[in-house]
């Protein structure tokens, strides 16, 4: 069962994590007029926020996020997300919070997206 999960995050996780790098810098030169934006800090963005989810979704647990209901799950979710790109996008970019904001706006959207079409799956 373990090697299963860890071939799954090699085969599947990595990829989406590269290819989710290179959207984020694009959106960052292109929306949010980022000068500094590139393939490494997009990455390192993406991880980064990706830590703080787990940080901050960890200690509510699954089960509490979901008494929420689906919509209200997929809201906290979709602030959580907000929050933590925008922050992260700040601070490792070296922006104002309004251009990160605009960087990752469409990139939120786009997972908020899939999100909610993956949870749509399994009510």
């Amino acid at each position: 069962m373990e090697g299963m999960i860890i071939a799954m995050a090699l085969f599947i996780g990595v990829p989406c994590l590269i290819l989710g790098a290179f959207i984020l810098k694009f959106l960052a030169k292109k929306i949010g007029k980022i000068e500094n934006a590139n393939f490494k800090n997009s990455l390192l963005v993406e991880l980064a926020a990706g830590v703080l989810m787990v940080v901050i979704l960890a200690p509510i647990g699954l089960e509490e996020l979901m008494e929420l209901g689906m919509i209200g799950s997929i809201l906290a979710y979709i602030v959580s997300l907000t929050f933590t790109y925008t922050l992260m996008g700040k601070f490792i970019w070296k922006t104002t919070y309004m251009q990160s904001f605009k960087a990752n706006i469409v990139w939120i959207i786009l997972l908020s997206i899939i999100i909610s079409a993956v949870a749509s799956k399994f009510v």
